[in-house]
């Protein structure tokens, strides 16, 4: 039996939460995978050179991912008692795949966590984003569409913004080393709303934030070692990602603004096109002069 959750994976697709775990954790690293499921992220680990060692709370789905994991630990984050099966073991990097926001008590998960993680070792984190516009359209509307996956997830029982993840990654002692978006256009997620659903001046509002398309975010995050410059370098890096996300949305509007005026232009070269026909010799010979044409 496969998990709902089981999906395939292109580690070389840039845009995809999968890809940037799998490049954030490495090769040939010890992983404690919490919520395997039925071993699709396992796999494409074990294909890294990865010996994985999967936590899940469905015992039904992970008889697949047995074939790519060392073992399989059955339990639930919240209730702790997982952890006494895993005493003394030590990895290079815990991997919380779109699993803190299933949990009471992710902070008291993170915490925990940190005490299996060698020196040299990282936490590994995507959570999806519940500032995406689709979502904020949805509410505008009066709705929450819960749903079997995706932003609004029947099982969840946190929901993250970019703000309030970083506080909780901070407050398990921890410094953010890699930051990167997995970004879906709006109106094109699981939600399904429709430009229609909302005004345009709401929706210009609501694009107006750096977020508003932000699907995912996908965290690498290591101990905080109390040195300035790890937190310097942190925030530096969070800044500089923000200021990309600024760049590619002015590039996207430059762009399509340039696309409506080569379009006005083209429009009207065919009005000219059309007008040229009633002109007199003489004035057509002007008009082909102005409007470049031969």
């Amino acid at each position: 039996m496969l998990s709902h959750y089981h999906t395939s994976i292109n580690p070389d697709e840039e845009n995809d939460a999968h890809s940037c775990l799998l490049r954030m954790v490495g090769f040939n690293k010890r992983v404690l995978e919490a919520g395997c499921a039925s071993g699709h992220v396992s796999e494409a680990l074990s294909k890294q050179g990865c010996s994985v060692v999967g936590v899940e709370i469905d015992a039904e789905v992970v008889l697949p991912a047995k074939q790519w994991v060392e073992r399989v630990v059955i339990g639930n984050f919240d209730d702790g008692e997982l952890w006494k099966e895993l005493e003394g073991e030590m990895f290079d990097a815990v991997l919380f795949g779109d699993v803190l926001e299933h949990l009471k008590t992710p902070l008291e998960t993170l915490t925990e966590s940190l005490k299996h993680l060698l020196p040299t070792g990282a936490i590994v984190i995507s959570v999806p984003n519940i500032a995406h516009a689709d979502v904020k359209v949805a509410l505008l509307k009066g709705t929450f569409p819960y749903a079997d996956s995706g932003l609004l997830d029947r099982t969840h029982v946190h929901f993250f913004t970019k703000e309030s993840l970083l506080e909780l990654i901070r407050a398990a002692g921890l410094v953010p080393v890699e930051f990167n978006r997995v970004t879906v256009p709006v109106f094109t997620t699981e939600i399904g709303v429709q430009e229609s659903d909302v005004d345009g001046a709401a929706l210009a509002a609501i694009l107006a934030d750096r977020e508003s398309e932000t699907y995912q975010f996908v965290i690498k995050a290591v101990r905080d070692d109390g040195s300035r410059s790890l937190e310097n370098l942190s925030q530096d890096l969070i800044g500089l990602s923000d200021k990309l996300v600024d760049e590619q949305r002015r590039y996207a509007q430059l762009w399509s603004m340039y696309e409506s005026n080569m379009d006005d232009l083209a429009h009207l070269r065919r009005q000219a096109d059309a007008a040229k026909r009633f002109l007199p010799k003489p004035l057509r010979a002007l008009a082909r002069k102005v409007f470049g044409q031969q």
